[in-house]
């Protein structure tokens, strides 16, 4: 009987069984565990060492379905949703990507000014790792002289941008848009650019874009104090090196930027909106610039000498030849 009671593989079968089954269930069993919430301290320890070089290159990847529809001039139908490569300038490590979340429609109906989020990934995990949210404003025409037209974007750590605690910093174009200088402010944490900013990006006067891109660098300097000086940094929108890169400035709106950091103390949070910033700036002032056009219906050619730019508006200045002649002017 002594032998018989104490069951010794009955007392190794029970508890066991009890903690294998129901500790799991606490561990996400029955189904796949929820994503991590991330913070802003989580967002800024992922990508420190990403952002660590003080020179980085943004580079946009090319639709071959959207450089035809520019071409053939029905790109409101083709446009697609842009994705971006940061790599560090210097050892050409791929640090960043970002790639854009956006509705057909907008795209179709309001482009370069639809809404949109661009998700920031660390290539390596693909962990979203921010979340630039930009909302729906005036087209490119309109002079920002209100709310309404002024152009902006809110960078936050993970993918909620509901969360205002979440947020990592803001950019926003000014009121009157720096007149003849193309010009963002850019603010950290929950602070406003137009009151309390850390840089402010600007360009050239008056005249960028279109054919001008083929033979010069676009270049926006960011200072702290908004003169030109360049402190903090200097945003370059490249001109093309070779005929394959001529051929792609001309036929699609893919473009190539460096950002090179002059002060060596800014932090990743500073880092990280500036990144942002440099996207949006993208849509604002260089993508709908199509230097060369052509539409078979019309059977004209068109191209777009430069951009004028005046209060936040943009207006191209294009030289167009060819059309169908009219068969009552020919008799």
């Amino acid at each position: 009987q002594q032998g018989q009671y104490p069951p010794q593989q009955q007392q190794g079968q029970y508890p066991p069984q009890q903690q294998q089954q129901y500790p799991p269930q606490q561990a996400g069993y029955g189904g796949p565990a929820a994503p991590p919430v991330m913070g802003v301290q989580d967002c800024l320890n992922a990508v420190h060492t990403s952002l660590a070089a003080q020179k980085l290159v943004i580079k946009q990847k090319v639709s071959l379905l959207e450089a035809a529809g520019d071409t053939m001039g029905c790109d409101c139908c083709c446009e697609q949703p842009n994705q971006y490569d940061v790599y560090d300038a210097y050892t050409g490590q791929h640090v960043m990507q970002a790639n854009e979340e956006s509705e057909f429609c907008w795209r179709c109906c309001c482009n370069p000014s639809h809404p949109l989020k661009l998700r920031l990934r660390i290539p390596q995990t693909q962990q979203i790792v921010a979340t630039v949210d930009r909302p729906f404003k005036c087209s490119s025409g309109c002079p920002a002289w209100c709310g309404f037209c002024q152009q902006e974007a809110s960078l936050y750590a993970g993918t909620d941008v509901e969360n205002t605690a979440a947020r990592i910093g803001k950019t926003e174009q000014p009121c009157c848009g720096g007149l003849f200088t193309p010009t963002v402010k850019v603010a950290t944490g929950q602070n406003e650019p137009s009151e309390n900013h850390f840089a402010v990006a600007e360009g050239p006067m008056c005249f960028f874009g279109g054919m001008t891109e083929l033979c010069c660098d676009q270049e926006f300097f960011v200072s702290s104090n908004g003169d030109k000086q360049g402190d903090i940094a200097k945003i370059v929108k490249e001109k093309p090196e070779g005929m394959q890169q001529m051929a792609q400035e001309l036929m699609t709106d893919s473009d190539l930027f460096t950002m090179q950091f002059a002060n060596s103390s800014l932090g990743p949070e500073q880092k990280l909106t500036l990144i942002s910033s440099l996207l949006l700036m993208d849509y604002m002032f260089f993508e709908s610039n199509q230097p060369f056009e052509c539409d078979p219906i019309a059977q004209t050619c068109s191209v777009t000498c430069c951009n004028m730019y005046c209060c936040g508006a943009i207006q191209p200045c294009k030289c167009k030849c060819g059309g169908a002649q009219d068969d009552s002017n020919s008799n």
